[in-house]
């Protein structure tokens, strides 16, 4: 943070009327990440999971505001969780298939899973230890 930036941020938070800009940003800010959520709940696809999760992002006059931290950090969650969901069926669906599909699937399913980017990321790894899992189980 520049000295600029400080003094900026000191007067915002002296100021009664940057104040009331600040807190009506965080309310804002809160509705978009409830909205995304609720986007998220309701999403069929990886792709559609990542692009939201990705969708809403802090702006640095909010950082200080543990409300707006808040509602980013459910926001990823939930999207984690949807994604989670999801693979957890493709990988459902992958048992249940018959062995002409199997190879079908997989490739489908590998191809989803390269759109987990950002905050999804690391669930590309745990989705593919989970289908190692689920290969050896099934033989």
């Amino acid at each position: 943070m520049t000295p600029r930036d400080f003094r900026l941020t000191n007067m915002a938070l002296r100021d009664p009327v940057d104040k009331r800009m600040l807190r009506m940003d965080a309310r804002r800010f809160t509705v978009r990440c409830e909205a995304a959520v609720s986007s998220i709940e309701r999403a069929d696809n990886l792709r559609e999971v990542s692009r939201l999760a990705t969708s809403v992002t802090l702006p640095y006059s909010l950082s200080t505001d543990d409300g707006s931290r808040d509602s980013l950090r459910l926001l990823q969650i939930r999207a984690e969780d949807r994604a989670r969901e999801l693979i957890q069926e493709q990988l459902h669906n992958l048992a249940r298939a018959d062995e002409d599909q199997r190879e079908k699937l997989r490739r489908t399913m590998l191809d989803a899973w390269a759109n987990l980017t950002g905050p999804l990321g690391h669930l590309r790894t745990w989705a593919q230890n989970k289908l190692l899992a689920a290969e050896q189980q099934n033989g």
